[in-house]
């Protein structure tokens, strides 16, 4: 019984220590990306809704300095181009012209989906991609999933009250960081589960 007990806890602590280790690689990188690389060459932009303004914001912004098409996925199915120019502090003619918004997505699997969907329409593969540093590499994940021939450039936008890195210094960012990763494994492992093996 004692070996049992013994072995049960080895086996536990090195969970423990590799999941400590596997989220301290994803804090660093939602960190990474709260400072983006100058934006290079792409035909469009796509914008990921969610609890902050300032995704729509900044992607309407990076869309009209580069003259880009731009997707903003997951708007309320109630949201007029009126509401979205309100938002972002632009003239309503700037987003009839230039924005699509999208209103098939409910979950981050659904915003790869309607990106992907929206891209080949329109033939675009080269995209610029806008959400939440902490969202960002999970968004990546289910966009390349949709859309494994896209080329996707991460633009991310610090929505948390600290830093990705400071995150033990703010309960909600360390609430948010650790939820997003649990969904982050969550979706790798549904893809894993959903992928035929190949023979």
């Amino acid at each position: 019984m004692r070996f049992v007990l013994r072995v049960f806890v080895i086996v536990l602590a090195a969970a423990l220590l590799l999941a400590g280790w596997d989220f301290s690689r994803f804090v660093a990188r939602a960190d990474r990306a709260v400072s983006p690389d100058p934006p290079i060459e792409a035909e469009a932009v796509a914008s990921l809704t969610g609890a902050s303004d300032a995704r729509i914001i900044s992607a309407v912004q990076l869309a009209d300095s580069l003259d880009l098409p731009l997707l903003i996925s997951g708007v309320n199915v109630d949201a007029t181009p009126a509401d979205i120019a309100r938002v972002a502090k632009v003239d309503v003619g700037q987003i009839d012209c230039c924005v699509t918004l999208g209103k098939a997505a409910a979950s981050t699997e659904g915003n790869g989906d309607e990106v992907a969907d929206w891209a080949r329409r329109n033939k675009v593969e080269r995209i610029i991609v806008v959400t939440s540093e902490y969202h960002m590499e999970r968004a990546l994940f289910e966009l390349k999933r949709a859309m494994p021939e896209g080329h996707f450039f991460p633009h991310a936008v610090m929505t948390t009250k600290v830093r990705p890195s400071d995150w033990y210094r703010d309960t909600s960012t360390a609430k948010t960081l650790i939820e997003e990763w649990i969904k982050y494994r969550l979706a790798g492992l549904r893809t894993a589960a959903l992928t035929p093996e190949k023979t």
